[in-house]
């Protein structure tokens, strides 16, 4: 009997030790899947190559981590994001929340072009181009620069961001479709429109690539680009804008304003399992827009940085570039005025 009731307590034991080690797998695997900072974007390697052009080495990567995933699934489930106490309000009283997702771009005048100085006449009726998707601007001309976010999140502070204050430095979305202009969406539209107003056709793409977590933004911004490209063949240039943290030397003077100076990023692949045959035709339009740059606004242009151990979608097309325009600690203003300037370099080259 005592041997009987031994068994039978023993079963109970099992089940439970059983269930124990289940949550610990469902846990781990939950973690790697939403909150790992494991991902493309996140790597310390950086590498240098030099070829008589200033290049920069290893620097550290500021961004959030499992936080900014946290934030963003409760936003999901209670529209309520834990670093912003305004949402709260909004969510308490209606019309506030209505009149937020309402909101539109902020129309800004340029200040170094000319504005609309060489915006072409409208397609006729007939040619008119369809109904689009809403996360891609209407193209007026045949489109020669791809215009896209792999972080869309991405926010401009400025002071407040002194001292290596980055809370708030990614806005939280709450879905994938959140209507929120972010920061770097809005120095992408500007640049856009640059880039228009020079008879240049763009295509800007807000497609949000970075909900709910970072580590996977590469893998679906991807999958943007190479639909863009494949739906138009005409393009040449394509441009995966961001902004960094972390700079020092962030702002130079042009025609007596401050501007938030200029980054370019190339991803060789060299040293992880990846295909990226044309890295060198990355880096020689890297170190042409370099060049030009240098020569229209002295200063204006940081190092130019090698990434070994990335690809940032740059095998998808000869003339792709990551472009950090700014930092986390300008103002908006300031990369603003950045963009201008590169949307006259870009005018120049093509």
């Amino acid at each position: 009997m005592a041997r009987r009731r031994s068994r039978y307590q023993s079963t109970p034991i099992l089940s439970i030790f059983f269930v124990i080690i289940f949550c610990l797998l469902i846990g781990y695997f939950s973690y790697h899947l939403f909150f790992s900072d494991i991902g493309f974007d996140q790597s310390l390697a950086r590498s240098v190559i030099s070829i008589g052009i200033p290049v920069v080495g290893d620097q550290e990567d500021y961004g959030p981590g499992w936080e900014y995933t946290l934030r963003s699934l409760i936003h999901l489930l209670t529209d309520y994001d834990l670093g912003n106490p305004d949402t709260l309000l909004k969510n308490t009283i209606p019309l506030l929340a209505s009149t937020e997702k309402m909101k539109s771009w902020e129309q800004r005048p340029f200040v170094f072009i000319p504005e609309l100085s060489f915006a072409p006449d409208p397609l006729p009726p007939e040619t008119e181009v369809g109904p689009i998707p809403s996360a891609v601007e209407p193209v007026r001309t045949e489109p020669l620069v791809l215009i896209y976010h792999t972080h869309s999140s991405e926010m401009y502070l400025g002071e407040a961001a002194a001292g290596g204050n980055y809370h708030n430095s990614h806005y939280v979305f709450s879905s994938s479709n959140d209507s929120k202009v972010t920061g770097i969406m809005e120095v992408g539209k500007h640049l856009a429109q640059a880039l228009r107003s020079q008879g240049i056709g763009v295509i800007h793409d807000t497609t949000i690539h970075d909900w709910p977590s970072l580590s996977g933004s590469y893998i679906n911004s991807e999958r943007t680009a190479k639909r863009l490209l494949e739906q138009n063949p005409s393009i040449r240039f394509v441009f995966d804008v961001h902004r960094d943290a972390n700079v020092p030397d962030r702002v130079v003077m042009v025609d007596g304003k401050r501007v938030a100076r200029v980054l370019l990023v190339v991803a060789t692949a060299q040293d992880i399992p990846q295909a990226h045959p044309h890295w060198r035709k990355n880096y020689e339009f890297a170190l042409d827009f370099y060049r030009t740059a240098e020569q229209m606004y002295p200063g204006l242009m940081r190092p130019l940085q090698i990434r070994r151990d990335a690809r940032y979608n740059q095998h998808l097309h000869e003339n792709s570039i990551v472009i950090e325009i700014g930092s986390v600690e300008n103002t908006i203003e300031e990369a603003l005025l950045s963009a201008e300037l590169v949307a006259t370099i870009i005018a120049k080259m093509l």
